[in-house]
């Protein structure tokens, strides 16, 4: 699973290649899918490289960078994370009506991520993977999808309720779902909690619940190009 210390990074150099610009030492995203970007490496080079890929004033978020050169980059904040896997989820029920995702939706997914902030998310983060949520009055309420996806490994991401709908189990049948894809594609299931973030302690409880495994602690670095 060395992969998944670096994950962006072989995700962009793989499968999603499409989705972003990519360097011999370092990668990111496009804008509109992802402020996400990865470096091979801790060096000095690597943060140069990746310095070409972003526009003056614009951020970044890099796991485990080296120090920013100066004159580049200005260091915005650290988010500690802690990732999880599941390599088995257990034979649990949770049945909801669901409704896939797809570009026809995007303005509601967009409109959701930005009301419950479930980390990053674009105009075009749902090219990523499947994405599944849950309609009620209309309105987009629940949704989980996939983001980072490299060979043999898939994120489980963008997890997220309306705060008047939390409660009723949306979050955990939408994952589960998820996951149970992940698995018949043969993908072991990953995923990314912000240490210290409000829905940190439910968020585990729902992720122990259906089989996710702490498998380390990671930091995510915003770098802000100068």
């Amino acid at each position: 699973m060395r992969e998944l210390d670096n994950p962006a990074w072989h995700a962009l150099n793989g499968k999603q290649r499409d989705f972003g610009m990519v360097g011999e030492r370092a990668a990111r995203y496009l804008p509109d899918i992802s402020p996400i970007a990865a470096v091979a490496d801790q060096s000095t080079q690597a943060l140069v490289e990746l310095a070409g890929f972003v526009e003056p004033g614009r951020f970044v978020a890099v796991f485990a960078p080296g120090e920013p050169p100066e004159g580049l980059w200005r260091l915005a904040a650290m988010a500690p994370l802690s990732q999880w896997v599941c390599p088995d989820p257990p034979p649990i029920d949770a049945e909801i009506d669901w409704v896939e995702l797809t570009d026809a939706q995007a303005d509601e997914m967009l409109r959701l991520a930005r009301e419950t902030d479930p980390g990053p998310f674009e105009a075009r983060t749902n090219r990523l993977g499947d994405y599944i949520g849950v309609i009620r009055d209309g309105r987009l309420v629940a949704m989980a999808g996939e983001r980072i996806c490299l060979e043999g490994y898939r994120e489980v991401s963008a997890v997220c309720t309306d705060e008047a709908y939390t409660g009723r189990g949306f979050a955990q049948a939408l994952v589960l779902e998820i996951v149970r894809r992940q698995q018949r594609a043969d993908c072991v299931p990953f995923l990314h909690v912000r240490t210290g973030s409000p829905a940190q302690v439910q968020a585990i409880h729902v992720y122990e619940k259906l089989g996710f495994q702490k498998r380390g602690d990671y930091a995510m670095t915003v770098l802000v190009r100068k």
